[in-house]
């Protein structure tokens, strides 16, 4: 199936979907949100852009974007903000004001030569907001400043829980911070993906890999709370951490590792979600699984990676190692190998897990795929599922190398891209052009169609959309103008900077 393009009105979306708009809310940390009700009543409107190869974010008419902060911009009196940010997470404190989280991912050693100066611009950034004529913004209020905003780098204190924590203890520092996931607790999950590229195209030395390719814990309204590193989580190329916990029921996390030809994983906690204020617990003890796939029947089924599991037994030493090593155990079980699994969010309407694959040149996928998941009597905590390709990317459907996703409250599906630089307007991607944010609508006479809401400048994806409380405000980390070409967003600016927008979406 190329594309969902079947045509649903209300009732038949509903129907399909599963919904009920009278249900409890379950938290979802793909949007960052509870969403307790659909909104239907107005759609999403927007007049559809073309692609671009502007030097330029292009939105819709009758749309714009403020920059929240550009690379190198102050955050409090002694930290700038970070370079190459990713995920973005809001918190709100009231009306007036919040807490943005942003992730900074790599550097781009022409731009940033010094290791030193690498080091202390990757990581993280906690940063208030205030708004101010309906707007959000980088609040300038000393006190708000010197309260939460702070940066978290490659030298920032780190613990680590779980069972390989006493292998690691010692370990500093957190990195290549890609996506992520908020906790119903709201603290932040950010996840370390691409870490080798620090020794191996950085030339930092020195480097112990396994202490990086962990999901850390946040907590943005605490400064003097020392990040926390879950190995229970697993040790791989972390794209992103999608929670889903009800009352009384397991906490469960949905992630994947952003190589060809790996896999996506699963994490149930051992102990229930009580709604406790805090409950990091929950991901410190839990058992972790890894999906195999049969393609003929569209059924799969999570295989437990613990050593004493049949094929796992005497391949490590202790379930430590394993955590360590746990793209080997993934292999040994013969886990489904995909094409870049990359973002992963659950469904907010049916709670279907939607999974992003953004592409696999050694398997000849240039354009990549999403795939919908459907847990076994929509159970979190199953073993078995069943799924279908919910979306193919290229041409036809006009999106290539899906990354990014977020839902909204309306019935849209968010898909933010990632072409590869050295790939832009060639190799079959004339279409894409810049990379872009796409609205697939889930109901009405447009279902299943992506519509193209953003352009990205040139060089540049866009990644980490988040929304704010109540739905009005769209945050977007362009990250890395300039890849592989000129650049000179934002401004004209000598030198390309990553930086984070907010457009009002009402």
């Amino acid at each position: 199936m190329s594309l969902l393009k079947a045509k649903f009105n209300r009732r038949d979306f509903l129907k399909f979907l599963g919904v009920n708009l009278g249900l409890s809310a379950f938290y979802l940390s793909g949007c960052n949100k509870a969403i307790e009700k659909l909104d239907l009543s107005n759609k999403f409107q927007f007049k559809p852009i073309e692609a671009s190869k502007l030097d330029e974010l292009i939105l819709p008419d009758g749309f714009a974007y403020d920059i929240i902060r550009s690379w190198k911009d102050p955050i409090n009196s002694t930290r700038l903000f970070g370079t190459s940010n990713d995920f973005t997470a809001f918190f709100e404190l009231d009306s007036k004001t919040a807490l943005l989280w942003v992730n900074h991912e790599l550097v781009d050693p022409k731009l940033i030569p010094d290791i030193t100066e690498q080091k202390g611009s990757v990581g993280g950034s906690v940063i208030a907001l205030e708004k101010k004529k309906n707007k959000w913004q980088f609040s300038q209020d000393k006190k708000l400043q010197d309260k939460y905003n702070r940066r978290y780098d490659a030298n920032s204190p780190m613990k680590y829980t779980g069972e390989a924590a006493i292998k690691l203890a010692g370990g500093k520092g957190t990195l290549a911070n890609c996506s992520g996931g908020v906790t119903p607790w709201k603290t932040v999950l950010s996840c370390e993906e691409n870490f080798d590229y620090c020794p191996d195209r950085f030339g930092w030395k020195n480097f112990n890999r396994e202490e990086y390719g962990w999901v850390v814990e946040i907590d943005p309204y605490d400064k003097n709370k020392i990040p926390m590193k879950h190995t229970a989580l697993g040790r791989f190329a972390h794209e992103n951490a999608a929670v889903s916990s009800a009352v009384d029921k397991a906490l469960v996390v949905y992630m994947g590792d952003d190589t060809e030809n790996e896999h996506i994983y699963k994490y149930v906690s051992n102990s229930v979600y009580k709604g406790e204020k805090s409950a990091s617990h929950l991901l410190q003890s839990g058992k972790l699984y890894v999906a195999k796939l049969d393609e003929k029947t569209k059924t799969g089924r999570w295989q437990l990676l613990d050593i004493n599991e049949t094929k796992l037994k005497g391949k490590f030493s202790n379930q430590a190692e394993l955590l360590i090593n746990t793209r080997k155990a993934a292999k040994l079980l013969n886990a489904t190998e995909l094409n870049r699994p990359e973002d992963i969010e659950i469904s907010p309407y049916d709670g279907s897990i939607f999974v992003a694959q953004s592409m696999n040149k050694s398997k000849d996928d240039l354009y990549g795929s999403i795939l919908k998941i459907e847990e076994k009597d929509s159970n979190y905590e199953a073993l078995e599922f069943k799924y279908e390709h919910f979306l193919i990317g290229g041409e036809e459907s006009g999106l290539a190398c899906p990354d990014n996703l977020c839902f909204d409250n309306k019935g849209n599906l968010w898909v933010a891209t990632d072409v590869y630089g050295i790939d832009f307007y060639k190799n079959g991607f004339a279409f894409q052009a810049n990379n872009a944010l796409y609205v697939i609508p889930l109901y009405g006479d447009d279902a299943g169609i992506p519509k193209r809401f953003a352009s990205a400048p040139k060089g540049a994806e866009i990644t980490g959309p988040s929304f704010s409380s109540d739905y009005k405000t769209l945050f977007l980390s362009i990250q890395h103008p300039g890849e592989y070409v000129d650049s000179k967003w934002p401004n004209n600016s000598a030198v390309p900077k990553s930086s984070v927008v907010a457009i009002n979406l009402v």
